[in-house]
């Protein structure tokens, strides 16, 4: 297998200090005098290698959304077929659960952005889809009589207390909220189980 390319690695490199710039400082305060610092690079090398802002912005909707499909297919690999939505939930909020804070900031801050960019939109909702989608099959599997629309409430909920948990990490909250929202996650799979 040849190796990637250098343009290619330096790519990755520079979304990946874009990532980290607007999970720091937001899509608007990411800018290329930032970004090129964050990746030690000169800031003309942003344009050649990711174009201009809009196509930069493009560039990083991508990227995010692969790093999340990448995330995705990691918790699908490590869930076994029989997982239970307690398994699910263990799995979500597990410590070292391996999800970088900084792609759910940056999801958040391309979902503002939708209205200026609105070819974000549906790979944005596409992957977000996604992540339902699995969550629901792995509930709906579970708890095989429970109706679509409890399935769909519960795959809501604990998806929203999963998004909330990055989404509160610019704070530096105690980490007694993980444990938390992870409980008020259990608790509302609970509900499905318990109709078993």
């Amino acid at each position: 297998m040849p190796r990637p390319s250098l343009k290619d690695q330096r790519s990755q490199e520079i979304l990946d200090a874009y990532l980290s710039c607007v999970a720091r400082f937001g899509l608007e305060g990411a800018t290329q005098a930032r970004i090129a610092e964050e990746a030690g690079v000169k800031r003309p090398l942003l344009r050649h290698y990711l174009g201009n802002k809009d196509e930069m912005i493009t560039a990083l909707a991508d990227y995010v959304v692969a790093a999340f499909a990448e995330s995705l297919d990691g918790l699908r690999e490590a869930l076994p077929n029989g997982a239970t939505p307690s398994d699910l939930v263990d799995m979500l909020f597990a410590d070292e659960s391996g999800t970088d804070p900084r792609l759910m900031l940056v999801y958040q801050a391309l979902v503002t952005a939708v209205p200026d960019y609105p070819d974000l939109r549906q790979d944005l909702m596409d992957s977000l889809t996604g992540f339902f989608d699995m969550v629901g099959d792995i509930l709906k599997r579970a708890s095989p009589d429970a109706s679509d629309v409890n399935i769909r409430a519960v795959t809501q909920g604990i998806s929203a207390i999963f998004v909330s948990m990055d989404a509160l990490s610019p704070l530096d909250p105690p980490a007694i909220w993980r444990a938390e929202l992870k409980l008020a996650a259990s608790l509302l799979a609970s509900t499905l189980e318990a109709a078993r």
